[in-house]
């Protein structure tokens, strides 16, 4: 198999966010580009330099539609990939990929269907309460790392009991499916009514609290460029990113600025 550049890599994520635009414009679904993808727009017009990924988030109405409707299309080269289609695939969040390549991550699982692919989050509700929400959270967050053990038996600076630990675990836990975890994440996630919610994050991956965000932020969305073309960004986008990166158009120190993804892809 013929290995695929960093510039291809980028060009074909940048197409698989296209046809993903054009499908959801087609189809009355809204998106935002989110995480470092929306911080790239914001203070770069594009990819940050160091970034080698695309993420989008959805409300959890327009999630469920698009993962209902986007692999109906034919002659495509794009499928939708989550834990409820794939029994390999181990991630509580879904992934738009193309189909004619394949991607090898650093993981400790194999997905046969990975290629170049671009992230997909479901944003939900979280409870009014705030003891409620606290317990929330350490609740998604203990199942979340429970998940991460299912699939990765190495982490990087982990003390040697903590990873001895991890891979008895991982060992034990091998007989499971690779997607059962994640279909427990997606289901506690999805009982916290977005509709209903004042604050709402994504609660199935990410950074926990620093996602929470006025459910008003997904009223509307707006158009901003990236790499010379033009994406839907939620009206609260500067909410969103203060809670993720505090002052966001500060570049960080140029020791943090690199590739954080470990991952080989190839033409299939």
């Amino acid at each position: 198999m013929k290995e695929i550049t960093i510039d291809e890599f980028r060009q074909i994520q940048l197409d698989i966010l296209q046809k993903v635009h054009e499908f959801c414009d087609k189809n009355a679904i809204n998106y935002s580009l989110c995480g470092g993808t929306l911080l790239g727009a914001v203070r770069h017009k594009g990819f940050i330099p160091w970034d080698d990924d695309i993420d989008i988030i959805m409300t959890s109405h327009d999630y469920e539609k698009f993962k209902e409707l986007f692999n109906q299309q034919k002659d495509s080269n794009l499928f939708f990939l989550d834990c409820f289609n794939d029994k390999q695939y181990f991630q509580p969040f879904g992934k738009v990929v193309n189909t004619q390549t394949k991607l090898i991550e650093a993981y400790d699982r194999p997905v046969d269907k990975l290629g170049v692919y671009i992230d997909v989050f479901p944003v939900n509700g979280l409870p009014a309460d705030e003891e409620k929400k606290a317990k929330y959270w350490k609740k998604i967050f203990k199942i979340r790392n429970i998940n991460t053990i299912l699939y990765q038996k190495n982490v990087k600076s982990e003390g040697k009991l903590k990873h001895t630990i991890r891979v008895i675990l991982f060992y034990l836990l091998r007989p499971l499916p690779a997607n059962t975890i994640a279909k427990k994440i997606n289901k506690l996630a999805a009982s916290q009514k977005f509709e209903t919610s004042d604050k709402v994050a994504c609660s199935v991956f990410g950074y926990g609290k620093g996602e929470e965000i006025p459910r008003s932020s997904y009223d509307s969305y707006i158009e901003m460029d990236f790499e010379d073309r033009k994406f839907k960004v939620m009206a609260g986008y500067k909410d969103y990113l203060t809670g993720l990166y505090k002052d966001y158009m500060q570049l960080p120190p140029k020791e943090k600025q690199i590739r954080k993804h470990d991952f080989t892809a190839y033409w299939r």
